[in-house]
């Protein structure tokens, strides 16, 4: 086949993405577990080889905190975290992650990162307010069967920490916590089904941090965390070369200068056409699982360039730390694009810039 038939390649990448699958959600997480048992390492000390420096994703933009976020840092350091669950009568603390200020890798709008010493990346929720639009129409349907979507044994520790407290407030925020652990495992299921070897395997678990406090007594966090394998790579956003400045108004050039996107994959030296061919392929299947969400289920896919990574030296695409918005609750942003077309948009600036002819995106679809 010579002549690129949009029709036609998009039928075969549809065959790909499980829209079957999307809401059946009977004992999903019995199927996460399992999954996740498979994927992650089993002994914590099994010194797995180093990954090259040059090939950790590093994007300092995401590492940036504010005057005050840092001074608060250096006065309460956080020193670890535990996993926490119902065992043995009461609250059980295991698989201790230590962690410190020079651990810390990045932050999103809902969570911050840390380096774990074994090829981990630790994801520790931040406080939000049940007003916050993550909390959605998910989040309702969460509210009401949260026993669907979090462990036994996690709803025995909610039970525990309930009757044990009497406070209307600390009752309140426990079973928001609770719910926004369910709520994240919900999104990642939803995507996972949709795009399984393309999202980054992921354990969500409810965890207590701690921090070195006045006279090093302990200040202890209690919210959902998750952990990912580190892999090598770079996010989506380091293969931008930042080159024409976009028009904005003077207040918006001096506080938050915007940039025309010039994606250049040749930065990081010669990739084959193959490998080019398969993230173009992965990229278009995103983009059909995206305005799936958009147009179906009345969602909105969260993922940015800095929720991609481009594997090396395999080269391959994968997605994590993604949500699911309500599209009319979604943050527009650009008041002139649509969440969707907006989101596609970079997607398609980034495989723009493989240069690939019609003829290589068909034989890509054929294959």
């Amino acid at each position: 086949m010579t002549e690129y038939n949009k029709s036609n390649w998009r039928e075969k990448l549809l065959k790909y993405i499980k829209f079957d699958k999307f809401n059946d959600v009977s004992s999903f997480i019995d199927y996460l577990e399992k999954g996740i048992d498979k994927e992650f390492i089993k002994d914590r000390f099994y010194k797995l080889p180093p990954i090259p420096i040059e090939y950790l994703p590093v994007d300092m933009g995401l590492r940036k905190s504010s005057v005050v976020r840092n001074i608060y840092e250096n006065i309460f350091p956080v020193t670890h975290v535990f996993r926490v669950t119902f065992k043995y009568k009461g609250e059980f603390f295991d698989e201790f992650m230590p962690i410190s200020n020079e651990d810390y890798i990045g932050r999103g709008s809902y969570k911050f990162v840390y380096r774990l010493p074994w090829n981990q990346v630790l994801k520790v929720g931040k406080s939000k307010f049940p007003s916050d639009p993550l909390f959605g129409s998910l989040f309702k349907k969460v509210s009401k069967d949260i026993q669907s979507y979090i462990k036994p044994e996690e709803f025995q520790l909610y039970e525990y920490y309930y009757n044990k407290n009497k406070s209307s407030s600390y009752r309140d925020k426990l079973i928001f916590n609770f719910r926004r652990l369910g709520l994240e495992r919900l999104h990642y299921w939803k995507i996972k089904t949709l795009l399984p070897d393309l999202v980054l395997p992921t354990r969500h678990f409810m965890g207590q941090r701690f921090r070195k406090g006045i006279f090093n007594f302990p200040m202890i966090h209690f919210m959902p965390c998750d952990n990912q394998t580190l892999i090598p790579g770079k996010h989506l956003k380091e293969f931008v070369l930042l080159k024409e400045r976009l028009n904005q108004n003077f207040f918006q050039d001096l506080v938050s200068p915007s940039w025309k996107l010039d994606f250049n994959y040749e930065k990081y030296g010669e990739v084959s056409r193959q490998k080019i061919k398969k993230i173009a392929f992965n990229f278009h299947r995103v983009m059909e699982a995206t305005r799936y969400l958009s147009e179906k289920e009345n969602l909105i896919l969260d993922l940015h360039s800095e929720n991609i990574i481009i594997m090396l030296p395999e080269y391959e695409l994968k997605i994590f730390d993604f949500h699911l918005f309500d599209n009319y609750l979604y943050d527009l942003g650009n008041k002139e694009k649509a969440p969707l077309d907006e989101h596609i948009e970079t997607i398609n600036q980034f495989i723009s810039s493989f240069q690939l002819s019609k003829k290589e995106l068909s034989e890509t679809f054929e294959n």
